[in-house]
């Protein structure tokens, strides 16, 4: 499902952490595995200014070690996949997998 106006809550949880960042776009679907089920989100943030290639970086760094607390739904795994210019801005890809509690 693709919900580019529509923030889930662990997009509203990556932006908190990236201020200033917008969301450009994103898609989930359903992951199952034999003992757990969730789903896989990927979520692009687009940066603008001057500083968007540190702030970038220091996001990607830090977003592996982050806790976040998601109603039901836990986050087994989340990384920067992809940065690419578009024009003045930043895209940041965060691929993530969410586990249901």
């Amino acid at each position: 499902m693709n919900s580019p106006a529509t923030p889930c809550p662990l997009s509203k949880a990556l932006l908190a952490m990236l201020p200033g960042a917008t969301l450009s776009s994103r898609k989930q679907a359903g992951w199952h595995s034999a003992t757990f089920s969730g789903e896989r989100v990927t979520v692009e943030l687009g940066l603008t200014g001057d500083d968007r290639h540190e702030r970038a970086a220091r996001f990607a760094e830090t977003l592996p070690e982050t806790e976040f607390r998601l109603r039901r739904q836990l986050v087994a795994d989340i990384l920067v996949s992809n940065t690419s210019e578009a024009g003045d801005a930043l895209l940041v890809t965060v691929e993530a997998l969410l586990l249901d509690e």
